[in-house]
């Protein structure tokens, strides 16, 4: 079965190089992780406050959040260990939307957008599980490596 759909896949339209998909998935992902790193930075203490309290644990679970986004958001632009930096993403997404987009908890009047960002964040999944499993492609700072 598995010869048929690639026979299928193959025989109509071009395809693009896998490693162009890739620098698009690296490229299409990093900037939202990358805005929210920056967007934490900017706002410190709201960030910890909303994490706990804005010392103590708050601002450790701040800090973290904010130096894993920015952190593997670049490693992401870059291609500079981009399989690790995919894995860190992958679970630090499953932990962000179990945390801030439980839509099954939500008040009724924030469902709707609760459920969007909770598949939003399953789709993010899936573009750094490709990430992590095939990593950065050719168009990469360690392409060679």
């Amino acid at each position: 079965m598995s010869s048929s759909i690639h026979a299928a896949a193959d025989s109509g339209a071009a395809r693009l190089p896998d490693s162009l998909v890739l620098l698009f998935a690296r490229l299409a992902i990093a900037p939202l992780f990358l805005y929210s790193g920056i967007g934490k930075a900017m706002a410190f203490s709201a960030t910890a406050a909303r994490l706990g309290a804005a010392d103590g644990l708050g601002a450790v679970l701040a800090g973290g959040a904010m130096a894993v986004e920015l952190g593997c958001g670049i490693a992401l632009v870059l291609g500079l260990f981009a399989r690790p930096a995919a894995v860190i993403l992958f679970l630090f997404t499953i932990a962000a939307t179990l945390m801030f987009h439980n839509f099954w908890a939500a008040p009724e009047a924030q469902v709707v957008t609760q459920t969007i960002n909770f598949l939003k964040n399953l789709g993010l999944l899936g573009a750094l599980a490709m990430i992590a499993s095939f990593g950065p492609g050719s168009y990469a700072v360690n392409a060679g490596k």
